[in-house]
């Protein structure tokens, strides 16, 4: 039972590209729940949030995406967004910019799931640290990164809340119903520096393993496009992904090793909600959410003998495969479904705004809730 009271205030979500048709593609039910990081939730819940997308439209909308890497500029339509607001949630990077315009304007400040791997330049870690002390909270979605970022920069670890990531196990229970076991494929799927492609390709290089890797190509060395049994797909619609998925006895996640952001957890989790077993390269942030043995198998950075072993181990066993499918399933579902995450978010929301006399008397409308 959800007893969060609904804040007296006006929340501003700004998302890292347009937003807005995303809300009607999550009212039709055809993207998973946990889709916008909890904002069509609150929406349902009877919070005053909205997106502001004006900085993707317009006549200098294309200058922003290509300048967005160094700098975010601005825009009239945000500012206009930004007025009736109280709170300014920002979805992904820091922007000194955009932190420096909430202050201004007297709006409190919430970046959420902006921290990745620390910058090389000194400039860079500057205006990090400009940021996290101008922001009201940041929220995380691992205590390795509140540590660690809080060490780094020399900022209370009081800044930063933990909010645990999500899944929308629901959504893809169809393909869990059509597991296929008798296979030699292998999916990886991820999208970001933090994967270790290499290690895998070399892994299965001359086994009777077929690899597909739904990446981009600027994430592949150039090793990978030699061998033959390793096949590469780009953009998949959730239909062709879940196809792709059915074909594959498991879903192997290689990372760099020690990052401490959480960088393959959602493919992790993704692998698990559809039925397949996991092998991921163990990071601070993944043995935080998994038990090796229970509901993942861990393998060593950077080590391809590991990675053979655990890979031809898995696909032997039967018996593993089916109890590391049906422990994370548990996991999953216990907890960190996306109910859990959204009354999290609402109670750290709610907790920074509390002191400003933001907070109404009403409750969250439990009954709506309650039957998602």
């Amino acid at each position: 039972m959800n007893n969060t009271k609904v804040p007296n205030c006006k929340f501003v979500f700004m998302f890292p590209d347009i937003a807005e048709p995303t809300v009607h593609e999550l009212e039709q039910g055809n993207i998973p729940k946990e889709i916008l990081n909890g904002y069509y939730q609150l929406l349902e819940n009877g919070w005053d949030v909205t997106i502001s997308d004006a900085r993707w439209k317009g006549p200098f909308a294309k200058l922003r995406r290509k300048i967005k890497r160094f700098i975010t500029l601005p825009s009239l339509g945000m500012f206009r967004d930004w007025l009736p607001a109280d709170v300014i949630v920002i979805k992904d990077d820091f922007s000194l910019s955009l932190s420096l315009c909430a202050k201004l304007m007297g709006k409190k400040l919430v970046y959420l799931d902006a921290m990745f791997s620390f910058p090389k330049r000194a400039i860079r870690n500057v205006l990090i640290k400009l940021n996290l002390l101008l922001a009201d909270r940041v929220i995380c979605f691992s205590r390795t990164q509140a540590e660690s970022w809080s060490i780094k920069y020399g900022v209370p670890q009081s800044k930063f809340s933990v909010l645990r990531y999500s899944i929308d196990a629901e959504f893809y229970q169809g393909a869990v119903e059509k597991h296929v076991e008798d296979s030699n494929k292998v999916i990886a799927i991820g999208r970001d520096l933090g994967r270790d492609f290499e290690t895998l390709a070399e892994a299965v290089r001359d086994k009777d393993i077929s690899l597909y890797l739904v990446t981009l190509p600027y994430l592949l060395p150039v090793s990978v496009s030699n061998i033959a049994n390793v096949h590469v797909k780009q953009r998949l619609n959730y239909s062709e992904l879940m196809d792709l998925y059915q074909q594959s006895v498991a879903s192997i996640v290689p990372l760099i090793g020690e990052l401490t952001y959480p960088s393959g957890i959602r493919a992790v989790m993704e692998a698990m909600a559809v039925g397949k077993p996991v092998i991921a390269t163990r990071t601070p942030v993944l043995a935080e959410y998994f038990t090796e043995g229970e509901e993942i198998t861990f393998v060593k950075a950077k080590c391809t003998s590991d990675m053979v072993n655990a890979i031809e181990i898995l696909m032997r066993s039967k018996k593993l495969q089916r109890k590391l499918i049906d422990n994370a399933h548990k996991k999953l579902c216990d907890e960190y479904n996306v109910e859990k995450y959204v009354h999290d978010l609402q109670r750290i929301l709610v907790s920074f705004t509390k002191s400003e006399g933001m907070v109404s008397t009403a409750s969250t409308d439990e009954g709506r809730n309650n039957s998602r």
